[in-house]
């Protein structure tokens, strides 16, 4: 077993846990690599209790969270060279650290083409393309995906505004109804503000797509259409790397499906954006 401060901590405080929440960390002590991956419902499901009794089972061993302890078991147990890149070493040159970084983005391609549903990718296509206004939620890293989504759909006609901010989320989320959809961005699924906003979107009616990383999570639980990449990079990145190239991807399918649904209307909208912005260059 590893042993860390942290971890150090948890075995200390062990046999004077509620069994349930001694379940919670168990799991990390025996795991502690695999966790640092896991989304909160997904660890919850290893442990065989409720998300909450994961929370109250980190607070215990003074943590504010589930992130808060997957972020310090990561410092402890993953060395610095980890947390850039797994698969980089000290001694590499530029050539080196380039092929590493494209072979991980690539493989994350390869991964997630395989993992998600084409059935999915067609709904949310659908969905957005029926859409009154799209509210798209995205938070840190996160933050220039949503950006990007929206800017793919202005350019196909459709109303898209990107909230990257947690309280314009809550207020946005608020004005929702049944003929919108939320697109919420979350690569963990964990992301607390952006789950609360897009709840309180599917409480007023409106079409909730989540995009996250393969696996149950908070936010693909109470998504109506589920969208995933897949990498293996986040076992010890907390920002991810290869799986925002995914996120991209994804949603250039998207663009690309829904200006094939509107084939006239999308050749029209080009010309007048082109025409609109031709006076922008030299």
């Amino acid at each position: 077993m590893i042993e860390s401060p942290l971890m150090l901590k948890m075995q200390t405080l062990l046999p004077s846990l509620s069994q349930t929440e001694g379940k919670v960390i168990d799991y990390v002590l025996k795991n502690p690599r695999e966790v640092i991956y896991l989304s909160i419902t997904g660890l919850a499901e290893r442990s065989g209790v409720s998300d909450a009794t994961v929370v109250r089972a980190c607070r215990r061993v003074g943590m504010q969270g589930y992130q808060d302890l997957k972020v310090n078991l990561a410092q402890d147990i993953v060395t610095p060279l980890e947390s850039i890149h797994e698969e980089i070493r000290p001694d590499d040159n530029a050539e080196q650290v380039l092929g590493k970084v494209v072979g991980s983005a690539m493989q994350t391609l390869d991964y997630t083409r395989r993992v998600i549903s084409a059935v999915q990718l067609e709904k949310a296509a659908g969905a957005i393309a029926a859409a009154a206004s799209v509210f798209i939620f995205g938070l840190g890293n996160s933050h220039a995906v949503a950006v990007d989504l929206m800017h793919k759909l202005m350019r196909l006609g459709v109303h898209a505004t990107a909230y990257t901010d947690s309280h314009m989320q809550a207020i946005a989320a608020a004005h929702t109804g049944q003929r919108d959809v939320v697109f919420a961005i979350s690569h963990s699924g964990s992301s607390h503000d952006v789950i609360d906003a897009a709840a309180l979107a599917r409480k007023r009616g409106a079409t909730i797509i989540s995009l996250s990383n393969i696996g149950r999570s908070p936010l693909a639980d109470l998504a109506d259409i589920r969208l995933e990449t897949a990498s293996q990079e986040t076992q010890y990145r907390i920002v991810a790397l290869a799986s925002r190239i995914a996120q991209y991807t994804i949603i250039d399918t998207i663009y690309t499906l829904i200006a094939l649904r509107q084939l006239d209307q999308s050749s029209q909208s080009f010309r007048n954006i082109e025409k609109a912005l031709e006076k922008k260059k030299y």
